[in-house]
């Protein structure tokens, strides 16, 4: 008898389960197209040069060849490239970038100079910053690092080559390492030229400024504006499907866009209270453009897929997030819109005959 009781209550049970399912916290799937623009906006179809950094078609060939070449770093080995490359969606592939004595390319990539943080990519870096209400004459992006402690992009850019972790190495003094990068640029002839090229209403045309400068103006060509998310908000209401509808529905219902918005789905700010990941301080919020082709995730790395970054806010209740399990699928649907066609070029050589992307 106690025998049959009990089969009957996991028959009940059983029942019970396939008649109401388990507890869901998922959002409502909701496809109805809303009025978007208190959280987003398309990024501008034409990137933005600061006044103080005009564009000029010599200062992004002369930037270029600086990306890519090692000559600006401590041991001539590592290039902006090494850590940032279109072949992992410009940044490398890693949950911590490996710098100034790496070998290889990626994932593949070995050494014991480790970086402490996630390295991100540069797409898009001309609009780090933008908000919806930004005005595009006066824009001047930024700030720029998980900790925003650069205010331009031409900082940013100097940053990496005076770090020994990243592109110094042991050999030279961070104080040091400009004037030897500039000796070096000054002795080669077509640098020289392009340098002059470049800057010729300059009587010392190759200076520490001009490198940053010349590297930021390259940097501001990788862009990817013309996301199917893009086309969407400049009105194309059928360049999303109703699945990733929902997603983008549940990304805004779930909180998400409280911090990730505006055309770069990045307020570009440090939330105190806001810190994800336990032991590591608080950051800025990333910017999730082309999100599809940048993993691994998090500040740490840590995080292998999108779905699995997505899950560390379920049922985040100190984020004032309410998104459930069912939710990540879906979320993840809506951020592969993100991503578009971004420039890849690979020079095949570099000025100083070093090798292209350093020790790669």
């Amino acid at each position: 008898m106690i025998l049959k009781r009990l089969f009957n209550r996991a028959c009940i049970l059983v029942a019970s389960i396939m008649l109401f399912g388990c507890e869901d916290n998922s959002l409502p799937d909701d496809t109805q197209i809303r009025d978007y623009s208190e959280f987003f906006s398309a990024l501008p179809e034409q990137v933005i040069y600061p006044q103080n950094n005009p564009y000029t078609i010599e200062k992004e060939k002369l930037g270029e060849f600086l990306f890519w070449d090692p000559i600006l770093s401590g041991n001539q080995n590592v290039a902006c490239a090494s850590c940032h490359h279109p072949q992992f969606g410009w940044a490398d592939g890693r949950a911590f970038s490996i710098g100034s004595d790496g070998v290889g390319l990626g994932p593949e990539r070995f050494g014991n100079e480790i970086t402490p943080i996630h390295a991100p990519s540069i797409v898009n870096s001309a609009f780090v910053g933008l908000t919806n209400s930004s005005d595009l004459e006066s824009f001047i992006s930024g700030p720029y690092f998980w900790d925003l402690r650069a205010d331009t992009l031409s900082e940013q850019a100097r940053g990496p080559i005076e770090n020994p972790v990243e592109m110094l190495g042991y050999n030279y003094h961070e104080s040091d390492i400009m004037d030897e990068v500039i000796l070096r640029l000054s002795s080669n002839n077509e640098y020289v030229a392009l340098f002059t090229a470049a800057f010729s209403d300059e009587p010392e045309p190759v200076t520490a400024q001009n490198i940053s400068d010349a590297l930021a103006t390259f940097q501001r060509k990788v862009v990817s504006t013309n996301s199917r998310f893009d086309l969407f908000l400049r009105g194309d209401s059928t360049a999303l499907t109703q699945a990733e509808l929902i997603g983008l529905n549940k990304f805004i219902d779930g909180g998400c866009a409280s911090c990730h918005s505006g055309p770069m789905l990045s307020d570009n700010l440090i939330h105190e209270d806001k810190k994800v990941i336990e032991g590591l301080a608080p950051v800025r919020t990333p910017a999730l453009r082309n999100v599809a082709f940048t993993a691994p995730y998090m500040q740490d790395g840590s995080r292998s897929s999108l779905a699995d970054a997505i899950s560390i806010y379920e049922d985040r209740g100190d984020l004032e997030v309410t998104i459930g399990e069912g939710d990540f699928g879906d979320i993840e649907r809506f951020l592969l819109t993100l991503s578009g066609p971004t420039y890849n070029h690979i020079p095949q050589r570099v000025p100083s005959g070093l090798p292209v992307g350093g020790a790669i």
